[in-house]
């Protein structure tokens, strides 16, 4: 990053004004690379990003069967107590998103606090939604989260998101608002 040159100018009293530096912004990268550095990058596009793409689709396909199988006859208005075999899907599920994060690059992630236990935060919320990475605590804990209704369409990715139970919210919906409200209160303790 570069900060502007202080310039003084003989008709400003005794030129001793100098300007503060900048705010620097944590979101710009200045990135110099060494020719060593970009033959690395280049070597790895080729040959490690499709292994790793690859890699995070079939995991996300390997969930799709866990996920419809477990969804299937069940009630998304009635909040049962899990059964055996879906908390074995709800472990098969957690591992093999784990290994899809892991292909995608997060190899490692540091959980701080303690995670709350179902009776004192059934629904985990994030907001705002900035990024897809939102999608990691929902994924890694399974939890049921408040999110817009036309996200169950979504091919694949939608029976996973059925799977959690989320509340939807309808955005052509004038009332979704309050409906929202009231299921979250239902669901709750």
């Amino acid at each position: 990053m570069r900060f502007p040159t202080i310039r003084r100018c003989p008709g400003e009293g005794d030129g001793k004004k100098e300007l503060a530096p900048p705010f620097r912004n944590p979101f710009v990268h200045d990135l110099r690379f060494t020719p060593l550095e970009k033959a690395k990058i280049a070597l790895m596009t080729v040959t490690l990003f499709p292994i790793r793409l690859f890699l995070a689709a079939f995991m996300m396909l390997l969930a799709w069967p866990f996920a419809f199988i477990a969804s299937v006859g069940r009630n998304e208005m009635v909040v049962e107590p899990q059964s055996l075999w879906r908390k074995f899907v709800d472990v098969a599920l957690r591992t093999i998103m784990r290994v899809m994060w892991f292909a995608g690059g997060f190899h490692w992630m540091t959980v701080k606090g303690r995670q709350a236990l179902p009776a004192e935060a059934p629904i985990l919320t994030l907001g705002p939604h900035s990024s897809y990475f939102d999608a990691i605590p929902v994924t890694m804990s399974m939890s049921s989260i408040v999110m817009k209704a036309e996200s169950k369409d979504i091919p694949v990715w939608g029976t996973l998101i059925k799977y959690i139970r989320p509340v939807f919210v309808s955005r052509s919906d004038q009332d979704s608002r309050k409906k929202t409200v009231e299921e979250i209160k239902r669901r709750g303790p």
